[in-house]
Order: structure tokens, then C-alpha cells, then sequence
């Protein structure tokens, strides 16, 4: 009997460690992401504060990105993960013990953005390399879907499991359980063995990231993806990383387990997507990246215009489909048609890229969101990135992109 496409990269050992690892450490993920506003309202702060972490997290990112991706292409991408969790995992743990003894201010918060923006840097280049190692191409497509489903399930788990920590336990608790799950991916993938791979020859670090460069700009429906994207995240993480904690609040009138359970809303829209295209194969890459772009900015901007909680939950599920879809889709792009051995470095441009304008969003969102209240920010941020999808449909490099 033939299994279902989405569990057969699950019959090679390494990716099912490598996918049990990441669940656990996304659910923690997603732990942290519910104590984190809570925190900082708890320490005094706002809008403001809640933006500047963001800003600090994808400054963070930029600046080192190009750089993670050079360096990935030079070492065993599975040494890149490793060192993600432990460095990670670290830091929210001295972040838990500051918390639980009352010595956590907020300028810690905004260390432990700095740190996660850097090790971002070399994790999802690493990451989204490593997988093509641990399945046949016949199975990529399920492989990058089943990875994307590791964050369906924490999305479902992990906000509501932060929820119950930071009403009955308490924020120290939520930080630590987040500790907890880098150690558990840690420990996962160390058990895993994937092909060894020769070393590329020794070159100057700036001239492989120059390589990376060239190749990128010289294949269009990369590079227009790329940039257009920015402009996408700029208009759907700017409001839903400060406007969201605040509408919850003080627009739908919820607390910290509303938040959650919005954030698990996503989590469903998520699943939908990761199951559909695991067992259909997509045959027109940048069409259907297309679709799902103007699904995420219709489903942002419906926050906004329909400030109601049962509409909320629908359109947390529909920016979610959109989320992993684009995910999976656009990584099977890369993995596809990228050589090997670039494919660290055009993985940290399409980071880069993608991340441009990250620094200014929660600090343009802080701004609207104080003038014109989490509302309209959602409703502005919607428009903006459903503009950006649709006119990538013009492109006709993107159109023909299979």
C-alpha cells in the first residue's frame, strides 16, 4: 500500500529526526512568542517597546545574513542547526532565570533579539540547504511541506500551551519551557548522520558572497521575488508583531489565552496548506505563490476591516495558508533550480531580501498603531503587501516559473 506523499520523507531516518527536533523547538518557538509581549507589558512597556525588539530581530538578521550564507556553503549544514540551538537555547534560559528572579529588564529582552536575529542568519540558510540531503528529489516538495507542518503543529500547540503557562505558571515558566525545546532539537539531530560532502575549495569570504550575488541578480524571477517580497512582510509582520497583542487587548476586549488561540488559528490555515501541497504536486511555481500572497494581504487587511472576534480567527487562518504555502513553494523553487553548491548563499540573499525592510516595520506599525490605533494598522499593512502580490503576477519571469 502506498503511503500518502506527506509522510513518505518520514521513512528516511535523518529527516524524521530532523523534523521531530524542529516540532519540538517550534512549539517552544511559539511559547515564547506568546510570554514575549506579556513580558514586556509587565516590565512597563508598549507598542514602542514590542516594535523595537522586532526591529532589533531583523537588524539583527540583515546585517549578518550575507554572511551566514557564505559561511554555511563552507561547513556541514548540520553543524550550522546544532549550533543554532545551543546558542539559542542558552539564551532564553538566562532570560528565564532573570525573569524568575526578578532581575529582567527590558534591554535584556532586546540582547536576546540581537542574539536570535544573528544565529537566524546561519539557521534557516543551513536548515533549508540540509533538507535536500535527507530526501530524493521525487519527495522534495513533501519534504519542505512536512518541515513547514512542524510549524502547523506548534502553531496549534505551542500559543496555547504559552497561553496556560503565562496565566497559571507565569512568564519564568514560559521562558524555560522554550529553553527546554532547543535542547531537545539539539539532541535529535545529533543522533542523525547525513552524506558527508566535500568542502567546496577555499576562496575569499567576500568573494563567494560576490558569487552569490551575481548568480542571484542573474536569474530575474529571483531577485524581482525577492524584493517584492520585502514589501509583502513589510505589510503583514509589521502589524501582526505590534498591532496584534494590542487589538487582542483593547479592540476584541481578549488576554493572553485569546492571543494564543488566534496564533493556533493561524496554525489551522497553516496545516490546510502544508497537507494540500504535500499531496498535490504544483506545476506553476509562481503563479500559485502569487495567489497566496493576495490571500495573505486580503486576509491582513480583513483584520482591520472587520475588527470582530469570529472574523479575526477566519482571517488568522488565511494569512496562515498563505504563509506556509508561499513557504514551501518558493523553497522547492530555490532547492529546484539552485546549484548545490550556491544554494547557502542564495538562501541568505533570499533572507536578506526578504528581511530589507523588517527593521523599519515595527517601528512604522508602533507609529500608525499609536496615531490611528491596531485597526487601521491592519487595514493599511493589508492593502500594501496585497499590492505587492498582485503586481508580481505582471512579471513575466515570475509567471513562467515552474
Amino acid at each position: 500500500m502506498r503511503l500518502p506523499r506527506i509522510v513518505e520523507p518520514l521513512r528516511h531516518r535523518d529527516f524524521r529526526l530532523l523534523w521531530t527536533g524542529q516540532t519540538v523547538s517550534m512549539v517552544g518557538n511559539f511559547v515564547h512568542g506568546v510570554a514575549l509581549p506579556f513580558q514586556i507589558l509587565a516590565l512597563g512597556g508598549g507598542a514602542p517597546e514590542l516594535g523595537l525588539w522586532g526591529a532589533i530581530v531583523s537588524a539583527s538578521l540583515l546585517l549578518f545574513s550575507l554572511f551566514g550564507g557564505a559561511i554555511v556553503d563552507r561547513v556541514p549544514r548540520r553543524t550550522a542547526v546544532l549550533a543554532n540551538d545551543l546558542v539559542n537555547g542558552a539564551v532564553v534560559s538566562a532570560i528565564a532565570l532573570l525573569s524568575a528572579t526578578s532581575q529582567l529588564r527590558v534591554e535584556h529582552l532586546y540582547l536576546e533579539a540581537a542574539v536570535f536575529g544573528a544565529a537566524s542568519s546561519f539557521f534557516y540558510p543551513a536548515l533549508n540547504a540540509l533538507i535536500p540531503e535527507l530526501v530524493p528529489p521525487d519527495v522534495l516538495q513533501a519534504g519542505n511541506a512536512l518541515r513547514g507542518s512542524s510549524r502547523q503543529i506548534a502553531l496549534l500547540a505551542g500559543p496555547v500551551l504559552g497561553g496556560a503557562l503565562v496565566a497559571f505558571a507565569g512568564l519564568p515558566l514560559a521562558f524555560a519551557a522554550d529553553a527546554a525545546t532547543f535542547f531537545v532539537s539539539f539532541a535529535a539531530l545529533a543522533l542523525a548522520r547525513p552524506p558527508r560532502h566535500e568542502p567546496p575549495a577555499p576562496a575569499p569570504l567576500l568573494r563567494q558572497i560576490r558569487a552569490g550575488l551575481a548568480y542571484t541578480f542573474s536569474v530575474p524571477w529571483l531577485w524581482i521575488f525577492i524584493f517584492a517580497w520585502a514589501v509583502v512582510l513589510l505589510g503583514q509582520l509589521g502589524p501582526l508583531g505590534v498591532a496584534l497583542p494590542i487589538f487582542v487587548r483593547d479592540v476584541l476586549g481578549g488576554d493572553a489565552r485569546l492571543f494564543g488561540l488566534l496564533l493556533a488559528a493561524s496554525g489551522v490555515g497553516e496545516v490546510v496548506a502544508a497537507v494540500t501541497l504535500a499531496q498535490v504536486k504544483v506545476r506553476q511555481l509562481g503563479i500559485a505563490i502569487c495567489g497566496f500572497a493576495i490571500l495573505g494581504g486580503i486576509s491582513i487587511a480583513g483584520i482591520g476591516v472587520i475588527p470582530l472576534v469570529p472574523a479575526t480567527f477566519v482571517f488568522m487562518a488565511g494569512f496562515g495558508v498563505q504563509f506556509v504555502g508561499v513557504g514551501i513553494l518558493w523553497t522547492t523553487a530555490i532547492q529546484k533550480h539552485v546549484p548545490r553548491e550556491l544554494m547557502g548563499r542564495v538562501l541568505s540573499i533570499d533572507a536578506f531580501g526578504g528581511t530589507l525592510l523588517l527593521p523599519i516595520a515595527p517601528v512604522v506599525f508602533a507609529g500608525i498603531v499609536a496615531a490611528l490605533g491596531p485597526a487601521l494598522a491592519f487595514a493599511i499593512g493589508g492593502v500594501l503587501s496585497l499590492a505587492a502580490g498582485a503586481l508580481l503576477l505582471l512579471v513575466p519571469a515570475i509567471r513562467e516559473l515552474e
